[in-house]
């Protein structure tokens, strides 16, 4: 509820107090005994006063009736001016207070505005952020999936070759049967051939005995040499399955490596697929949040359009009040008027 303000009877109960205190009333001593007040109000009220009391004590040769219907046509103006004065003081009290109320509430509502702006700047900072990591990690993914290729291929390369050898052993086993049974046959016929030339000879050269056994020897010791050619050649089968045995393994230990690099290739391109749709979801969440922030910021637009409407109509109201007070003077104006015109009635009621 608006404050009344202060009264005609109020500034006549202060002017006669310090009356009593054998002081002259002035605005500064009225606005002291009362502790409120504006100058503006007082000081009209106060004159009020002097003027009714001097003529409390210049009337008392008029009539009654004149001076009576004079007072109460002056206090009807007065208490309709203060009237006035009043509400017109009470509205601006009002409409100051809730424009008041709502400047704040809208500085406030700025405030968070602003608040929340910068919220989702440091969000989108973060979030860009954590883009350039992950950017940066599907990069380091991309370059150890190329790598684990170019291991693959090496590691295909390398199978390729072993297999090549293996080939080769293989080709080389089959030269070396093929060269013992050569072997076999030619000694098989070389004994066939050194027998019917022995029973030949034995029936036909038996003068040649010596010979023949030289011959004999000779053979025997050929026989000895294929033999131990024999004996080679089967030690040479024997380590050459051996390192077919080696070759073996390496294969089935560079097929489970081939394996176990096509097993990381196909998580790495698990991991690379799931990269690839948490940025597409990381790209979604930016362009949200870049979508918020254009909402937020046109948001303060219009709050700061609001805000700037509520300064200019608190300015009106101020340009009101200004009017009013204007008002007021030209009221006490016309109020001093009538007084003086009062004044010379009087003057000439006595003359």
């Amino acid at each position: 509820m608006a404050r009344t303000g202060v009264t005609y009877l109020d500034i006549v109960q202060a002017a006669k107090a310090i009356k009593v205190r054998g002081e002259e009333p002035t605005v500064d001593r009225v606005r002291a005994q009362l502790g409120t007040g504006s100058k503006s109000t007082i000081a009209p009220l106060l004159k009020r006063w002097r003027s009714e009391s001097a003529s409390d004590t210049d009337v008392n040769g008029l009539p009654k009736d004149l001076v009576d219907a004079l007072k109460e046509l002056h206090q009807r103006i007065q208490g309709a001016a203060n009237k006035q004065i009043e509400e017109v003081q009470q509205e601006f009290q009002v409409q100051e207070k809730e424009i008041t109320s709502q400047l704040e509430e809208s500085r406030s509502t700025t405030s968070q505005q602003a608040a929340r702006i910068r919220e989702l700047e440091q969000k989108l900072s973060i979030t860009e952020t954590e883009k350039r990591k992950l950017k940066q990690s599907l990069e380091e993914t991309r370059g150890a999936l190329e790598k684990s290729d170019y291991q693959r291929q090496e590691a295909l390369g390398r199978i390729a070759e072993q297999k090549a050898a293996i080939e080769e052993i293989k080709q080389e086993n089959r030269d070396v049967r093929e060269h013992f049974e050569h072997f076999q046959q030619r000694t098989a016929n070389d004994r066939q051939h050194e027998r019917d030339q022995f029973r030949a000879s034995s029936e036909q050269m038996k003068g040649q005995i010596a010979v023949l056994n030289e011959q004999l020897a000779l053979s025997e010791r050929r026989f000895n040499e294929q033999e131990l050619l024999y004996k080679q050649g089967q030690a040479l089968i024997v380590e050459l399955n051996r390192e077919k045995q080696q070759l073996s393994e390496q294969v089935g230990v560079a097929s489970t490596e081939a394996a176990n690099l096509r097993q990381q290739a196909e998580m790495q391109g698990g991991e690379l697929k799931d990269k690839q749709a948490e940025i597409a979801s990381l790209h979604e969440r930016v362009s949200q949040l870049q979508s918020e922030s254009s909402a937020t910021r046109r948001e303060v637009h219009l709050q700061q359009s609001a805000l700037e409407k509520l300064e200019s109509e608190l300015a009106a109201s101020q340009n009101r009040l200004e009017q009013v007070t204007d008002e007021n003077r030209i009221l006490i104006q016309e109020k001093a008027m009538i007084q003086g015109q009062f004044t010379q009635l009087e003057s000439s009621l006595k003359s």
